[in-house]
């Protein structure tokens, strides 16, 4: 089995569906393996014939025929979601549902975000007001805190698990553990909206306030946990053969994917820097976001590459540090299938960061990069790549143990890299002053393009300057948003 495993190495948003769909095009792969995320992740793919799919918990290869997804147990799934994602997928594909499920197959052990846990979400970003994370909204991430949280045991004293997985659904005779866990859900929630009720109505929008009444009464309603067990018991444990994602549920990758797959892609959610663990705190997911999951259940001999996904420059949803941000790039970039709302904020753009590139390698050790979004830079008179921060603090022991740096002949503090993260670390990137490698840009429309010889040589230049500064061999560089627009400029 051949596998190249791909992940995001910015903020996330960096294009890896379109990525994904390309490469499955290209080496006719026979199962794309989510890793990660959950449906919160909107991977966009656009076909070259104008077919839209957000692909949210399919794999984004799935507009080839012979593609099946896998979801390992490293992902988060909402099956009512997924149920509905399958609806809109077929509409656009003409493939029925029922031959859209045999191309599914769910690890046992996912964990399951149901309607609480959204709910939760949401209570717990609303009760921090100016302090929130920056979460979606979705539930997805309160997943794995929440049960984080109970192992613990710090807040969360309920002797039955706050949470499901899939196989709890599917299995025989669990109804009663169904309805149990689910009622433990609605009294901690509930018990956590009585404490912080004050500070989410003072900090929920304006806008908001009408809808979020309506949930919250409808799900903290004392029965209201029996109805939401109830569905998961009759639509979807009481499926319609055809329809029932039971067919859909394995246990080991043995009997699965090593038997029945010779290509794979392993594709990852969402963005290195925003990673539970070594994202830019506090703003960041309670989830694994690096490629390193892949790398543990993948048979290592059967790995190709490890392929990582950027930009050609910097975007950010919401909230949180953003040391290139400018309006030089937002005022002339935008991004049609990104929408602003409270939860997702606003996307916001900015130069490439060669640092916080280079951090993300240390983590993910990719051997190659796809640059996406080139074709949104032709026009800019002069392209910028931070290569350094100025940093106007003063040098403290931790500061010391974050940062690489120099001082200068003038006594400028000059950051150069970031060694390790730390819990303070966006309270120093915050104040960085980013430090630019200035080139002149390209003018020419190179949106049809179909090889390397025929991008500018401006163009040519920027992408050779980006893997001097990030040591990173750049392979392939989208143009436009299909398939048909990646163009492979390194073999």
């Amino acid at each position: 089995m051949d596998s190249i495993v791909m992940c995001g190495m910015q903020f996330g948003d960096e294009g890896k569906g379109t990525f994904i769909d390309y490469v499955a095009h290209e080496k006719q792969v026979d199962a794309i393996i989510r890793y990660n995320g959950g449906s919160q992740s909107s991977h966009t793919v656009i076909t070259p014939e104008g077919t839209l799919h957000k692909f949210s918990q399919l794999g984004s290869g799935m507009f080839l025929d012979k593609c099946h997804t896998y979801i390992t147990e490293n992902m988060v799934v909402n099956p009512d979601n997924l149920m509905v994602e399958l609806e809109y997928f077929s509409k656009a594909t003409g493939i029925s549902i029922p031959n859209l499920i045999r191309r599914i197959h769910i690890h046992e052990n996912c964990l399951v975000v149901t309607p609480y846990h959204k709910l939760l979400n949401r209570l717990r970003e609303l009760s921090k007001g100016k302090e929130r994370r920056g979460s979606v909204g979705t539930g997805v991430s309160e997943v794995r805190y929440l049960l984080q949280e109970q192992e613990k045991n710090q807040g969360v004293p309920y002797e039955l698990p706050l949470g499901l997985q899939i196989k709890d659904i599917y299995q025989k005779d669990t109804n009663n553990s169904i309805i149990g866990r689910i009622e433990a859900l609605q009294s901690y929630v509930e018990e956590f909206y009585h404490q912080n009720q004050s500070a989410i109505w003072r900090n929920m929008p304006e806008e908001m306030k009408e809808n979020m009444k309506k949930e919250i009464d409808y799900l903290l309603y004392p029965q209201a946990f029996f109805k939401i067990a109830w569905n998961y018991v009759k639509n979807l444990k009481q499926a319609p053969k055809d329809f029932n994602l039971s067919q859909c549920i394995y246990s080991t990758y043995e009997q699965t994917l090593r038997k029945k797959c010779v290509n794979t892609i392993w594709e990852g959610s969402q963005g290195l820097l925003i990673d539970g663990e070594y994202g830019i705190k506090p703003n960041t997911t309670f989830l694994d976001t690096t490629n390193q999951f892949a790398l543990s259940i993948a048979y290592r001999n059967d790995i190709l590459k490890k392929v990582g996904i950027a930009k050609a420059f910097t975007t950010r949803h919401g909230a949180g540090v953003f040391p290139t941000e400018t309006v030089e790039v937002s005022s002339r970039i935008f991004d049609q299938n990104q929408n602003e709302s409270f939860w997702n904020g606003k996307l916001r753009f900015g130069w490439l960061d060669a640092i916080l590139l280079r951090y993300a390698q240390k983590i993910n050790q990719v051997d190659e990069l796809y640059l996406s979004c080139l074709d949104q830079l032709s026009g800019f008179e002069t392209v910028k790549i931070c290569n350094s921060y100025l940093y106007p603090g003063k040098i403290e022991k931790e500061f010391e143990e974050l940062f690489q740096y120099e001082v200068t002949q003038e006594g400028n503090i000059r950051i150069t890299d970031i060694k390790e993260n730390g819990e303070h670390l966006s309270k120093y990137l915050e104040k960085c002053i980013p430090q630019y490698i200035e080139m002149p840009g390209w003018q020419e429309d190179i949106t049809k393009v179909t090889s390397k010889e025929l991008l500018p040589e401006k163009c040519k230049t920027y992408i050779s300057i980006i893997e001097i500064l990030t040591d990173i061999p750049i392979t392939v560089v989208s143009v436009g948003p299909t398939r048909e627009n990646k163009i492979k400029v390194k073999a």
